[in-house]
């Protein structure tokens, strides 16, 4: 029988939670479901029952249900007809999610590592997701085994996490388990100094606090039983104090929690410790050179540090302490004196009760023995002892000294002649010598004597240069031939604790902690002597760590993963070593970014944890080992992505079970919307996802693995509707009329009908057009009515979703534009727009120039009607646009002509300034007034003329910046208005200008103040002649930054304006240093970059000390020609070196060092010729107010340059101007004049003026009629003479008289509305009177008159011919007497020219001049004869020179000399000489130009050509002169002349403390005097490392000045002083200013500052000033009257360790006054009480302070004291 044929539908092993049925489904064809056998094995083994359906409709498919409720795996056996399944038993894997158990959640801290527990051991097989903040914080899960896991997690943020932890995909029980995390690094805390605490005394630490946000701050002391009580005190801003009182011995532990977390350094471990607890044992009498012994048991005093000191007459003497276990010790010491010996005994710096002991060494009436060396003496030193009581002779005496091994040592003995003698022996080797001392051959008491010889320079030390913070220190001491002896050792002055260990007989490993990264000193003192090198440093750093990052957590393989390491340098390079997943070790490549920083990388090849180990000499460093989780997003796959139906669920799969660990995101969006997905795991990193479309159109899948898309992403994923059709194509929402609409339908089904009906507001359907095509329906209409259209589409008979649709059409045409016509200047125009029967739309509007929009308002006045206003601020046309919903309306856009003729006048003025509004109207009814309101909205007094019947002006007189608002009514009607901004550019001030470098960013800040009014601040800088890259920044309160990238190592000049107009300082020339800094050959210098034809340029190499002769310089010319060059060396070693260029061009210079070039070599210099620029006037230079100024200024022939042009009005102010750069490289120059007056624009070419410079402007008042012409001045008999008069609308009325006729003047209209064109023709010579009358006024200037000659009436006596050859040239020669008759010629002069030279008249009798022959060389020469400017009838062309000496006449050789060619001072006659006495016979002719006028210049000849010019600045603007003889400019002209104001800054003294150093928070001053320095400004300021000081000037009236000066920062401050613009003598003053003193900071301590003994009394003690700021120490103390003197000595002057004694030489009450700043420091003042002997001060310890040492009751100060 053949097997039946069975088989699994779907996974044969299956995830079942408990207590859910289990399914399972079969293939079993042919059989029934009672002939199919189910056994299900639980994990216990026990059989549990199943249901077995068959699946209806599916005839041989099997279910099998059960439901389990054990978890594990169930084995599920079938079998058909005793056959078994062929695939084996099936298994469902049951699990329970409830039975997880999470805990240990704790709190967390921000930025340290939290972990808690989950046992997932009892709740089956299954996938376990961890997720803390739904992923946005990520995790590490540590597998212990067992189904149990460690998750640890860093938090970032203080704020609440929330774990939310799944299995299978189920919430565990408990979800989201809540972590509270807290920012303790809030808190900062010291609790170093608590190391070592007494019992019974306050022990107090400082806390400080973020103020930001609430928090509760907990302290928590518990001693070694019991919880201490705290008292904490303070506040937010100051910081807490923490204080408690230990009261028993041991380990103490500090705990500080902010919100309930323990604050970084917490708990700490404090020791308390109680010096009462040490016990002394009984010392007994001791007799000398017998050692003497006692106890000390300090086992329950707790840990700490014992010192033991026994003295004699204030001398210590050497002590033996032997360890006898369980911190208990003998201690004993051999007295070598007969005398009272003192033991102290301290505990951790604290004094054991008892102490000190006094115990009394005797001797007897015998020959006794004394002196150091019976206890101890040092290699080759002389020792001594003294032998009492000696009656006989040194006969009787004898002594000997033997060493280690029993040899001799030679002894002295000296007879001191008072029953004492003294012995004097000199060691030799180190041990223990024996001494014997027989008197009469018996030895005296104690002999023999045994001496310990020791060698302090034979001690080996082995220190330890370096050491880390929380590690022991550890170095060596080797005492093997140092002899016997004590050996001491003290850490920072016995601050920080040590041990000893044993290594050997003589070897001692001498270890302590340290806690601070400071230079810990170590003192070594054997038998109380300095061991060699001591003291010894020790230089401790911080530990090393490792920093790792967030994107550590997790980094994708074959990509480099980077940490950094901070470790001490000197420690060595950190070893780091990577485990790969395969334990393969990576390799990793560390580099050191800066001292102390490394950064350490490595690539990862496989997925999985990779170990990271980071160790420094061998021990790991704080933060490693951690752990590195490398994936790989490329192994994520993603399957099964397949089409899918609009409502219904699309599955698809993703593995990312090769991954390795991270963060999966799932993305579906579809239209840019995202649509919501589920995620169902399916263990081992498998995961199924699905989502339900809701829309028929391609999805997009986007999966990322740790932020990274997985290959192939974005995925598509097709969906289509379910019988849903869709509309594309046209927008149904609006249309408009006669424009075709179509639209497509898209069935999305197989479909055999689709119609279409459209219904517009009138109700009749309009006909549609309906095209099927591929199975969808094209659909068209064209609409004929305005309104809403009703759209109903259906597909077989069905309407399909939305149906039917609204959709509004419209027409544009209906839309109306009225009332838009002519517009006026700077006044509201309105017009109206009507779309009320256009239909529903949106409206847009838009008003435009040109160039730019303008502002426009709409209102509403009705449904789809709108009134439009916008009010024209330029005369160009404006544009109108209309559209209405997208279209265009008809005739948009729309044309609005604008007029000008309301108002002229200027809508900018500077402060100060008058301003003049003329408004330009006819058809006023009057009366007419003006109303003028100032910025504080005050209405001031304005001047208001009328000029004619249409024209009338208001001034306006503007007295502080803001808006003016000018109104013109008429009546009571307003008619025009205009704003004028008022600004003052003087309130602009330049506050600070960084050092500027090349190729770096160059800083200039600019402040203006709310006075300088409104206004855009603008910038121009350049470098020789080229653009350099610039902005503006505007920060708060009126501050500007300047910011420019200099590209060259030269004077950079920078022109800053506010409105166009240049702000005090400006411009301004920036120094740019070069980049190297002065550590390279560097070329500066603007010679380098821009030269002047004709004059020296010059530049400087910095050879950094290099001799002259290894540097070359090469420049050639624009056609490659060379160019000679100078090279001077100067004393600093530099070389300057000069050329100069003959022609326009660019010019190659090569600097070369050696035969290389310098930095930035070839440079390329621009050589330029201000000669050849070219002034070119475009209209008359005599205009009215408002109009316009032009020029055109050609520069192509004068090569590149800087181009300066300043325009100056009659008031002497800057005004604006706009220069246009014209397409054919020129630049056009235009303002309009506000003012009347005569204005000068000067124009500058690199710095060079250009000739025609400076252009003077006549400028005369609106509506005030002149008259100008030649026909005013001149004129000639029957010729017409012509005059223009302008500024009058009406007719001028002229008169025309001659001596004895009249001219009818003729008088025509001109080009030009106001302007009249006159003439008339005069009928005899004679001067004429020509009166003009305008409105019944005769003009300014009225009347002229002008002189009419005939040159018909002129004649040579004796005729041309006469005088001339045969062909008609005139004959000159010394000899030819040529003379002229002008008597009937009128009124005029007769002048002339032959070649250059000017002809000389003499008068020789009545109307007869004679011509004086003139100084030329031989040969023809061209003549000109005028006769008040026209040609002289008949007079030849030309002229014959003969038997004339050749003239010397060379301006090359006229010599300028003297100062005031160069400089000038303001008020101060200056002179120059010009020496023409080599040049020939001529005169002089000198014009000097200031900005704003012509100055006068004296002239006075000295003989022989030689003349003195002199001339007084009046202001000290720069001046240009012009120097000519004989008419010819002298080569070098114009000289520019700098003026500088009369005062003298030279002759300022500036005196006292406050020019040197001062403290922050006071005021620093000093005394400057002016009185000799003459009139002048005086300024002052000062800028310290990063903030400016504020200065204060105090006038006294007397020309002497108090400066203050408050700096806002500690450092070094520079102080700038100037007079009159010039740094004063010393300036500027380098100015150290230190921090505010700090007494509170001041430490005091040593044993000067503490009661004692008189004999024994050490008074030194140390104030230690580090922190405190500046300031002075003072030390008084008080005392017994001439019983001290107080002395203070530091071992440097910038030492601020003080060492301080006072050397008491009486006992009594002793007060130690120490003041910093004037400021009592802490514990001051100090008590001291000296007295006479040891049982004194033991009752004094011991008995308060009602102890009185009864001696004297005068007392005295003394006092020392010292500056910091």
């Amino acid at each position: 029988m053949p097997a039946p044929k069975m088989s699994v539908i779907g996974d044969s092993i299956r995830l079942v939670p408990a207590g859910s049925p289990a399914l399972f489904e079969l293939s079993a064809l042919g059989f029934s479901s009672s002939e199919i056998d189910v056994q299900i094995i639980t994990p216990s083994k026990r059989h549990i029952p199943a249901r077995i359906d068959e699946e209806p409709g599916r005839s041989g498919e099997f279910r099998v249900e059960f439901t389990p409720t054990e978890v594990g795996s169930h084995l599920v056996e079938v079998s058909i007809a005793g056959q078994k399944l062929p695939a084996g038993p099936l298994v469902a894997k049951v699990y329970n999610s409830s039975l997880i158990q999470v805990t240990d959640v704790p709190s967390a801290v921000v930025g340290h590592a939290c972990q808690f527990r989950v046992d997932a051991s009892a709740a089956g097989e299954g996938q376990l997701e961890i997720s803390i903040n739904e992923g946005e914080v990520p995790n590490h899960v540590q597998v212990v085994g067992g189904g149990r896991c460690l998750v640890s997690f860093t938090p970032e943020v203080a704020k609440p996490h929330y774990i939310d932890i799944k299995f299978n995909g189920e919430a565990v029980r408990g979800c989201p388990f809540i972590c509270n995390v807290s920012d303790t690094s809030r808190v900062t805390l010291s609790l170093n100094h608590l190391e070592l605490i007494p019992v019974d005394q306050p022990a107090s630490f400082h806390m400080g606090v973020d103020g930001s946000g609430s928090a509760e701050l907990a302290v928590y002391v518990r001693g070694p039983n019991s919880e201490l009580p705290v008292k904490v005190t303070g506040n937010v801003s100051s910081g807490f104090t923490a204080e408690f009182i230990p009261k028993e011995v041991g380990v103490h532990s500090i705990s500080v929690e902010y919100n309930g977390y323990p604050v970084n350094g917490t708990p700490f471990l404090a020791k308390a410790f109680n010096a009462d607890k040490v016990l002394i044992g009984p010392v007994a009498r001791g007799s000398v050179g017998q050692p003497t012994h006692f106890t000390v048991d300090a086992s329950q005093a707790g840990e700490g540090n014992l010192e033991i000191t026994i003295s004699a007459r204030g001398q210590n003497i050497p002590t033996q302490v032997t360890p006898q276990g369980n911190a208990r010790f003998s201690v004993s010491f051999v007295p070598f004196e007969a005398c009272e010996h003192v033991i102290n005994i301290a505990f951790n710096k604290k004094t054991v009760p008892g102490c000190p002991i006094v115990t009394r060494v005797g001797g007897d009436s015998h020959v006794t023995v004394s002196g150091q060396a019976l206890s101890s003496a040092g290699l080759g030193r002389q020792s001594y002892l003294t032998v009492s009581n000696v009656a006989g002779s040194l006969e009787d005496l004898e002594v000997n000294v033997e060493g280690p091994n029993g040899q001799a040592v030679p002894a002295q003995v000296t007879d001191n002649k008072d029953t004492t003698c003294s012995v004097a022996f000199t060691p030799r080797v180190v041990g223990e010598h024996r001494i014997s001392v027989n008197y009469r051959n018996i030895p005296v008491v104690g002999s023999p004597f045994s001496c310990k010889v020791y060698d302090v320079t034979a001690i080996k030390v082995k220190d330890a240069k370096r050491g880390v913070i929380g590690m022991p220190v550890t170095f060596l001491v080797e005492t093997s031939q140092a002899g016997p002896g004590n050996l001491e050792v003290t850490v920072n002055g016995g601050r920080v604790p040590t041990s000893a260990q044993a290594q050997g007989p003589h070897t001692y490993a001498i270890s302590f902690t340290p806690r601070e990264p400071i230079v810990h000193t170590v003192d070594l003192r054997f038998n109380a002597e300095d061991v060699p090198g001591s003291p010894f440093s020790c230089q401790v750093s911080d530990t090393a760590k490792v920093l790792v990052t967030e994107v550590l957590e997790k980094v994708s393989v074959n990509r480099v993963a980077t940490f950094t390491i901070e470790a001490d340098a000197s420690l060595g390079t950190p070893v780091v070593e990577v485990l790969s997943p395969t334990r393969e070790s990576l390799s990793v490549h560390v580099k050191q970014n800066s001292p102390g920083t490394y950064t350490a990388g490595f690539t990862p090849k496989d997925t999985g944890d990779h170990s990271v180990e980071v160790k420094l000499n061998g021990s790991h460093v704080e933060g490693s080992p951690f752990l590195v989780k490398a994936y790989n997003a490329d192994k994520v796959k993603v399957t099964d992505i397949n089409s899918g139906v609009v409502g219904k669920p699309i599955f698809f799969s993703i593995n990312a079970s090769q991954a390795g660990a991270g963060n999966l995101e799932i993305i579906v969006a579809v239209n840019g919307k995202n649509v919501p997905n589920y995620v169902q795991s399916e263990g081992n990193a498998k995961f199924r996802v699905n989502f339900k479309p809701q829309e028929a159109a391609v999805h997009s899948l986007s999966v990322r693995f740790n932020g990274e898309p997985v290959p192939g992403s974005p995925f598509s994923c097709k969906v289509i509707g379910a019988g849903q059709a869709t509309i594309s194509g046209h927008n149904l929402k609006m249309g408009a009329v006669k424009r075709l609409m179509s639209f497509t339908v898209d069935p999305q089904t197989p479909s055999t009908n689709c119609d279409v009906i459209a219904t517009p507001p009138s109700g009749i359907a309009l006909p549609i057009t309906i095209e099927p095509i591929d199975g969808k329906y094209n659909v068209s209409f064209v609409p004929t009515e305005v309104g809403r259209h009703n759209i109903s589409v259906l597909v077989d008979g069905e309407s399909i979703k939305g149906s039917p649709f609204a959709c509004n059409i419209y027409d544009v045409t209906k839309v109306h534009v009225s009332g838009l016509t002519e517009a006026l200047l700077g006044q509201a125009t309105t017009f109206t727009v009507d779309a009320a029967e256009a239909g529903e739309g949106t409206l847009e509007l838009v008003v435009s120039t040109e160039n730019n929009t303008v502002k426009a308002e709409v209102v509403a006045c009705a449904r789809g009607l709108y009134d439009v206003t916008f009010v024209p601020q330029t005369t160009s046309t404006h544009y109108v646009n209309i559209s209405f919903n997208d279209d265009n309306v008809p005739g948009s856009p729309f044309k609005c002509p604008v007029v000008s003729g309301m108002l002229h006048g200027p809508s900018m003025v500077r402060v100060g300034n008058t301003a003049y509004i003329d408004l330009d109207m006819s058809d006023l009814n009057g009366p007419v007034a003006a109303e003028v309101t100032g910025p504080d909205g005050i209405i001031i007094p304005c001047t208001l003329t009328k000029l004619s019947s249409s024209l009338y002006r208001v001034e306006v007189r503007t007295r502080q910046v803001g808006s003016y608002s000018i109104i013109f009514n008429d009546g009571h009607k307003m008619v025009s208005s205009q704003t004028l901004q008022a600004f003052d550019p003087s309130k602009v001030s330049i506050k600070e200008i960084a050092d500027a470098v090349c190729h770096r960013p160059g800083t200039i800040l600019v402040v203006a103040s709310k006075e300088a009014g409104p206004g855009k601040l603008s910038v121009n800088v350049r470098a020789g002649g080229a653009d350099v890259d610039s902005l503006v920044r505007e920060r708060e309160n009126g501050v500007y930054e300047i910011v420019f990238h200099p590209t060259r190592a030269a004077p950079h000049r920078v022109h800053i304006k506010y409105n166009e107009v240049h702000i005090p300082g400006s411009p301004l020339d920036v120094t740019v240093r070069g980049p190297t800094g002065g550590r390279e050959v560097t070329a500066t210098g603007l010679g380098l970059y821009q030269s002047c034809v004709g004059k020296i340029t010059s530049f400087t190499i910095e050879t950094l000390g290099r001799p002259g002769k290894e540097f070359d310089v090469v420049i050639s010319g624009p056609q490659g020609n060379a160019v000679p060059v100078r090279c001077y060396q100067h004393r600093d070693g530099n070389l300057l070196a000069e050329f100069t260029t003959n022609s326009v061009g660019t010019y190659k210079i090569d600097v070369l060092h050696g035969a290389k070039p310098v930095l930035g070599s070839p440079f390329f210099c621009q050589a330029f010729d201000a000669a050849k620029v070219k002034l070119q006037e475009l209209g008359p230079m005599t205009i009215s107010v408002h109009d316009h100024i032009a020029f055109k200024l050609m520069k192509a022939d004068a090569g590149t340059a800087d181009l300066d042009v300043t325009a100056t009005s009659p008031s002497g102010q800057e005004i604006p101007l706009q220069v246009t750069p014209l397409n054919d490289g020129a630049e056009m120059i235009e303002f309009s004049p506000s003012v009347p007056g005569t204005y000068m624009i000067n124009v500058t070419y690199g710095g060079c003026s250009v000739p025609g410079s400076p252009v003077v402007c006549t400028v005369d008042a609106v509506g005030q009629a002149r008259a100008k012409g030649e026909g005013l001045l001149s004129g000639h008999v029957g010729k017409p003479a012509h005059f223009i008069v302008t500024g009058t609308r009406s007719p001028p009325a002229v008169q025309v008289d001659g001596p004895d006729s009249v001219s009818k003047a003729t008088i025509e209209a001109g080009a030009n509305p106001g302007t009249w064109n006159v003439s008339y023709v005069p009928s005899e010579v004679g001067v004429f009177d020509v009166r003009v009358v305008s409105a019944g006024q005769q003009l300014p200037g009225s009347p002229w008159h002008p002189k009419i000659i005939d040159t018909r009436n002129l004649r040579v006596i004796g005729g041309w011919s006469a005088v001339c050859d045969d062909i008609g040239r005139l004959k000159l020669h010394p000899s030819n007497k040529i003379s002229f008759d002008t008597a009937e010629a009128g009124p005029g002069e007769i002048s002339g020219t032959v070649g250059d030279h000017p002809l000389a008249f003499e008068m020789t009798s009545s109307n007869r001049l004679k011509l004086v022959p003139p100084q030329i060389s031989n040969g023809e020469h061209r003549l000109e004869i005028l006769f008040n400017g026209t040609p002289f009838p008949g007079a030849p062309k030309l002229a014959l020179v003969q038997d004339l000496e050749p003239p010397v006449q060379d301006t090359s050789r006229v010599l300028l000399k003297g100062r005031g060619l160069t400089s000038a001072k303001c008020g101060e006659e200056v002179s120059f000489t010009i020496d023409g006495s080599q040049a020939g016979s001529g005169t002089p002719k000198v014009q000097l130009f200031s900005p704003t006028s012509e100055l006068n210049v004296m002239l006075q000849h000295l003989g022989d050509s030689v003349y003195r010019a002199s001339y007084i600045p009046l202001t000290p603007d720069p001046l240009l002169m012009t120097v000519s003889w004989n008419g010819r400019q002298l080569k070098g002209c114009p000289l520019q002349i700098n003026v500088t104001s009369a005062a003298d800054a030279s002759r300022v003294i500036c005196s006292g403390d406050g020019l040197k150093h001062g403290v922050v928070g006071q005021e620093i001053r000093s005394f400057i005097d002016t009185r000799r320095a003459g009139p002048g400004e005086l300024t002052a300021h000062c800028v310290g490392p990063h903030k400016v000081a504020y200065c204060e000037l105090y006038d006294h009236g007397d020309a002497t000045f108090t400066l203050n000066v408050k700096p806002q920062e500690a450092g070094r401050h520079a102080l700038t002083i100037k007079y009159a613009g010039e740094h004063v003598p010393g300036s500027p003053f380098t100015l150290r200013v230190s921090g505010a003193p700090d007494a509170s900071k001041v430490r005091v301590y040593g044993p000067g500052i503490e009661h004692g003994v008189l004999a024994t009394f050490q008074s030194r003690f140390i104030c230690d000033t580090r922190g405190a700021g500046a300031g002075q120490l003072t030390v008084r103390v008080r005392g017994p009257k001439g019983a001290f003197r107080v002395e203070m000595q530091r071992e440097t002057q910038k030492d601020r360790i003080i060492l301080c004694r006072y050397d008491p030489t009486e006992p009594g009450d002793y007060r130690v006054e120490v003041r910093w700043a004037g400021v009592l420091v802490p514990g001051s003042p100090f008590p001291v009480k000296i007295v006479d002997t040891q049982d004194e001060l033991l009752m004094l310890t011991q008995g308060g302070d009602n102890y009185s040492t009864g001696h004297h009751t005068i007392t005295s100060w003394r006092g020392s004291q010292t500056i910091l």
